[in-house]
């Protein structure tokens, strides 16, 4: 119904109640065309934003009271704490809430994340008495490193911190390095920027990436209002940022680690973290590295702190370090297990970048298909590899590749956890071994 056709139709009544009647129809229809187009529908305040229904989250608010912040502003900010709170499921299983007010120092005691059980408890007790004004200068790295080391937090959820502030703080540099730190510890930071400030790159450096999702930017405490609808459903969005994993070995296993020159940097620190987070209490589990920097050590324990890789050592001189040979060693160790023990669970793990496959594709082709056939699993780590996809996807099943994503913390973190559950998979896979003539497969 257009709004020429309800003007034909209001002059073609007669009827006074009818007239007025089908007015009042007319400008429900007309305010609802209205706010549709120029985005006039908004969800109530008080409404649990999208996604935020019984999310498991811990977040926690770090205010600006500073000097430069007038007293009224400080107000707003109060009031923007609360309105982001009514649009949160506050209760202890769910969303937990907790705050504080920083300048010289941080406030103490902070509001604390059980401190609250609903949002009408969050909403009441974030007020002046619980947050108070400060005044002083700006050390926004003590309250982000508070809140970093609080031992209330959760393990394996939602961690988030929203830090409102105004401009730059005392110490740019240990500001930056304390939110990096809070990233590691598996948090989330939204930087609410207000004012003139010109500088962006200290909340560009507080704020994770991407800066657009992360980075608010507005000019006046006046436009915080226009933040509390998208902030919390982009908050209840996130995944749990997972530390570690860890894998508990059960039964007698052997690992091979195969890199050659061009991997062995980053295998052997994805291997030192595989090692901190296994738990081989009985010992059953032996390491073996096909990696020259390690001399080639084999049958390492998990527990043996004292074998270190030397990944600075000089290259020795006419030793055979590429893929291909170092797989040959692998399996040759392997098969010489397999004769004096039975019902050792086997994996070979192998580096590979685009270097490695140039110089040893089809030969790890065909020693990795030998090796399943034996029943010996493969993971393979891909550590960039562009040009040489197609023999990447022969050399096992696609589950059983770890794509490395090393561009930030959050994505070498991810990396690694992702190597340790899929190796942890592989060595407790209990499975009868099918009989095969070990010998006839090897590659010498």
């Amino acid at each position: 119904l257009g709004l020429t056709g309800i003007i034909h139709s209001l002059l073609l009544l007669n009827n006074t109640m009818a007239f007025y009647s089908f007015l009042i129809l007319a400008l429900i229809v007309v305010s609802g065309q209205v706010n549709g187009q120029f985005g006039f529908n908004r969800e109530r305040d008080d409404q649990i934003a999208q996604g935020c229904e019984s999310k498991v989250m811990d977040i926690f608010f770090i205010l600006d009271s500073s000097s430069s912040i007038y007293i009224n502003d400080y107000h707003s900010e109060l009031q923007f704490a609360r309105d982001l709170v009514s649009r949160l499921d506050v209760r202890p299983d769910s969303t937990r809430v907790g705050a504080l007010t920083f300048s010289d120092d941080y406030q103490r005691p902070a509001i604390g994340l059980t401190r609250f059980s609903s949002r009408q408890d969050a909403m009441a007790g974030i007020n002046n008495n619980s947050l108070p004004y400060r005044k002083g200068i700006t050390n926004t790295d003590k309250a982000i490193r508070y809140v970093n080391e609080l031992n209330e937090f959760r393990e394996d959820i939602t961690k988030v911190i929203v830090v409102v502030t105004d401009g730059g703080s005392r110490s740019p540099g240990s500001t930056a390095a304390q939110a990096e730190r809070a990233r590691e510890n598996g948090f989330y930071l939204f930087v609410v920027g207000v004012g003139q400030y010109l500088d962006e790159g200290e909340w560009r450096a507080i704020a994770n990436d991407p800066d657009e999702n992360f980075l608010y930017n507005i000019t006046n405490y006046r436009f915080l209002d226009s933040i509390k609808f998208t902030l919390p459903p982009r908050a209840c969005s996130l995944p749990p940022i997972i530390l570690r994993k860890t894998c508990t070995v059960d039964r007698a296993s052997e690992v091979y680690f195969v890199a050659s020159d061009s991997t062995s940097d980053e295998a052997i620190r994805m291997i030192e973290n595989f090692k901190e987070n296994t738990r081989d209490t009985n010992e059953d589990l032996s390491l073996n590295y096909m990696i020259e920097d390690c001399n080639y050590a084999t049958n390492v324990r998990v527990r043996d702190v004292n074998f270190i890789c030397d990944r600075f050592s000089r290259r020795l001189p006419n030793t055979p370090s590429d893929a291909s040979n170092l797989m040959t060693r692998a399996m040759n160790a392997a098969r010489d297990t397999r004769n004096s023990v039975s019902g050792v669970s086997q994996t070979i793990i192998i580096y590979v970048d685009d270097r490695t496959l140039s110089n040893s594709g089809q030969s790890l082709i065909q020693s990795t298909l030998q090796a399943q056939q034996s029943n010996i699993r493969i993971v393979v780590v891909d550590l960039g590899v562009r040009n040489y996809r197609a023999f990447l996807n022969r050399l096992t099943s696609r589950e059983n590749v770890i794509s490395y994503r090393g561009q930030s913390v959050d994505d070498l973190r991810q990396s690694r956890n992702d190597m340790i559950e899929r190796v942890c998979e592989t060595i407790n896979f209990d499975q009868v071994r099918p009989t095969f003539d070990f010998e006839n497969t090897i590659v010498t």
